[in-house]
Formats: structure tokens, sequence, C-alpha cells
């Protein structure tokens, strides 16, 4: 087990995917006191003992690929890095599960499968980087959720640390929890490490198939999609995953360089089955992409696309921040919502591409992101207004933001409900009675000096943000590069 105290260090475990400007440290001590790397569960107890003996919050940390603030402290304390704890603890191949140590990346998992012949069915769009335990916290919908389930659905087993330094497991290694009493799994998964530490899973795994095929569609506009997925999603056919960019994003990664296709919206989906399975399921999509007058891309556009799927933010490389809001729609309302956020984008004076993915046969989630400095107070704050009416225009629609954090726990209510959310927060009691895991997260917006913020308070201050970024200048960031391109 390592330990560290060198500040330089510990201040980057201060922030996330999004930094915070210096100002929030009036408010939160992102900076943890401690960074420990364990290597073990036991490691992992002693820790939590030794944070319970000297009333030291603890915060468990993957690798930090997530927005919201989940693994950033806010009253310091120790950080758990739990990306020593990487091993494949077994691949059985004959029972088609897989033990796994929480600190393990998805594409490293991945790799270690395909080599034995096995598919990893879910992953987040972020595997190169994101780790196993991070985004079983974060409860996550990605590539391959619209065909086999978001990774909690496909977890057998879990190790959790408690935060009273108990080690419990959560499930079944070799069958399903169905008659076994409540889904324990699912406590834990999408809790942001506010109720233990995740030290193992094991995850039900598949046979790779004999094909996966990527297929892309051009469209002049996101609107003209909705169509076509009402029908695709009643047709029978079941893409792994669906994925879609607007006009926008493509700009933006040509104006810096990056070889993408002359198109203006694109729709990229992966088929996976048998050879003679998947052209079914080609020729049914192509006729109902056709349908809505789409055109279809060549085989190297879809591969291409299919090969940046973990990529969709490489516009940071203009030196700026991608900041991100992200909701889940129902598909009946994606117009609706796609014109809200248009008219949303232009009262904020902003310039926001939007991507999205296909979450599953009701749903779709929609990821608008703007260009910013991210360490300027007026850039962030404007961000989480930005992120605010957005979300509150996914509530309007019969949907809602993805994700808690710290700045979006005022939502619980909305998510839950008041009695769901009051069951959580007694849940949260009653796991984690010293008050230690993660604290100021997901049921509380907590603060430095122990104060919890007032739902209603964060809520009306990240509104008045978006009123404040209404009447500063326009953006500039990126404008430079697309003016270019059309030159």
């Amino acid at each position: 087990m390592e330990t560290t105290d060198d500040k330089m260090e510990r201040r980057l475990y201060s922030h996330d995917l999004a930094p915070l400007p210096k100002e929030m440290d009036l408010i939160f001590k992102t900076m943890p006191d401690q960074v420990v790397r364990p290597a073990y569960t036991e490691d992992v107890v002693q820790i939590v003992r030794k944070a319970i003996a000297t009333n030291k919050p603890i915060v468990p940390r993957g690798a930090g690929s997530w927005g919201l603030g989940g693994s950033v402290p806010v009253k310091g304390g120790i950080t758990i890095d739990m990306t020593g704890m990487s091993k494949i603890i077994s691949i059985d191949e004959t029972n088609l599960v897989v033990t796994v140590q929480p600190g393990i990346t998805w594409n490293a998992l991945s790799e270690a499968l395909d080599a034995k012949g096995l598919f990893l069915p879910c992953y987040p769009s972020s595997a190169p980087s994101a780790t196993l335990g991070g985004w079983i916290a974060t409860g996550g919908t990605g590539i391959g959720a619209f065909k086999y389930g978001s990774a909690g659905d496909l977890i057998r087993d879990m190790e959790i640390v408690l935060p009273t330094g108990i080690v419990v497991h959560t499930g079944d290694k070799l069958v399903p929890q169905n008659g076994g009493g409540p889904n324990l799994n699912w406590l834990f998964v999408g809790s942001e490490g506010t109720m233990g530490i995740v030290t193992e899973v094991t995850f039900s795994v598949l046979p790779k198939p004999e094909e996966l095929r990527p297929v892309s569609y051009s469209l002049d506009a996101l609107t003209t999609f909705q169509p076509a997925l009402k029908k695709l999603v009643r047709s029978g056919v079941a893409p792994m995953h669906i994925m879609l960019g607007d006009r926008l994003h493509f700009d933006y990664l040509r104006a810096i360089g990056k070889h993408v296709p002359e198109v203006g919206c694109l729709i990229t989906m992966a088929l996976t089955g048998t050879k003679a399975y998947v052209d079914m399921e080609e020729k049914v999509i192509d006729d109902i992409m056709a349908s809505v007058g789409a055109k279809k891309e060549s085989k190297e556009t879809a591969q291409h696309e299919w090969s940046e799927r973990s990529y969709e933010f490489r516009v940071r490389e203009l030196g700026v921040g991608a900041i991100p809001g992200e909701i889940l729609v129902p598909i009946d309302r994606m117009n609706v919502v796609l014109e809200g956020t248009a008219k949303l984008i232009k009262q904020l004076k902003m310039n926001a591409p939007i991507i999205g993915t296909v979450a599953d046969n009701n749903t779709i989630m929609l990821m608008p992101y703007y260009l910013a400095d991210e360490h300027k107070l007026v850039a962030s704050t404007a961000a989480m207004g930005f992120a605010k009416r957005l979300g509150d225009l996914a509530f309007e629609n019969g949907g809602r933001p993805v994700g808690l954090g710290i700045f979006f726990a005022g939502n619980l209510a909305k998510y839950r409900g008041k009695e769901g959310a009051h069951l959580i927060r007694n849940l949260k009691d009653m796991l984690d009675p010293y008050g230690i895991m993660n604290p100021g997260k997901m049921v509380e917006t907590g603060t430095r000096y122990g104060i919890s913020m007032p739902a209603f308070l964060m809520n009306f201050g990240m509104h008045m943000m978006g009123s404040v970024k209404r009447i500063l200048p326009r953006d500039k960031i990126g404008q430079k590069e697309l003016a270019k391109l059309k030159k």
C-alpha cells in the first residue's frame, strides 16, 4: 500500500475530468490531506478503520474521468486511489464470468477477454482510461447498453468494503440474483462512492460474436433521425450500439485537423452476431434510414467512426475544456428536447455541438458540450448554469439529467421523489454511521465547513449563473478555427 502527502501530487486529485476554478476552494476543500493507493481488499479495510478512528472523510477514486465531482473531496481527508487494484483474478471460460479488481480499465479487460475469444458486452465510451469501479459507481449507460444492458445488468457479484470496515459480497458469482432476496448489486451501482468501496467485481461475459460490423448514415439534421429511430426500436433488430453527432461536432473536429467525413449529422450503429444475422439487420436498418432520406456512408467511414467511439471530446486539443451536459429523454420527446436545447444554446450565446447515444428502446442520451476555460470562474459557473437549464428541459419532457455528484445532489428528490430521496438518505446513514464515506455528494451538497447547502439555494445559484451567461459576450473559443475551415 502506497501513501503520499506530497502537495503537488495531492493537487492532482483535487479535480476530475472538469477542473474547478480556484475560487471554489472557498466553499470546498478539494485537495485531499493524503492519497493512499491500496493493492488488496485488506488494505482498504485498514484505510476505512483508520478513517473511523481519526474521523477523516474518505473519497474512493478511479481514473477521475467523470465530470460531476463525485471523486473530488469537499472536506479534504483521504483519497483512496483504486487504480493500483487492477488485477484480473480469474477468467472462467466455462461459466462465462470474469472476476477482477476495480482499478482495471475497461480496455485492459476487453483485450484480455478478446485474447480468449470472449467479449465484453457493455463498457463506457471512456474505456481507454475509465476503471470498472468508477463506472459502476456512476451507474453509467455506455457502448453496448442498447442490446446487452448496462454494466449494472452484467454484474454477478461485488465485494464491497462498507464504511464500517465490514466486507460483504452482494451476489452469487455463477448465477443471477432472482429469488435471492433484494438485489444488493444495485444498491451500490450508481451510488457514486457514498455507500461503500468496490474491491472486486464478477461480470457476465459472452463468446466473441462472429461479426461486429459498424454502419453509418448521414442526415441534414438530428431531428430527421427521430422517425427512423421510432421505427428501428420496434423493428425487432437490436444494434449493439447507436451513436450520433451533429454538424457542429464534425466541424470542430475538422477545424482541428482531424480526418472526419464531409457530412452534416452522422448516425453510426454497431451490429453484432453471425454474418447472416448481421446481413439481415443491416438490410432492415438500410430501409428504415432510407425512409427518412438518410444517405448510407462507406464502410471506411463507418469503421473510422467506430474506431473513434472513445474519443468524442478530441476538441479539447484546442487547449480548452469540453464541458458536457448529459440528459436522458424519451425517444418520443427527442425532437422537442433538441429544439429546446438549440433555443437554450442561442439564449446563452454559446456554441454547443450535440452528440449522443441511444440507451434503450425508449430512451436517448443527449450530450451537448461547449468549449470553455474551465479554470476561470465565469466560464465554469456559466457551464453549471447551462447544465442546470438543460436538466430542467429534460425534466419537463419526462427525462432527467445524468448523475448527481457535488453540484446536482439537489436533484435527488426530483429523481426519486421526496420519500424515495428520504429512503436513500436513511440507507446512507445506516451504512455510514460515522459519516466518513465520500461526504457531501449525491444525498447532499456538502461544504468544507460541514454545512450542507440547501438544494433550493444551489439550484437558484446555478439558474442565476445561466442568467449571467445571457448578458456576457458571445463565446469566441473555437471560432477562429471554424472561420479558417470556411475559407
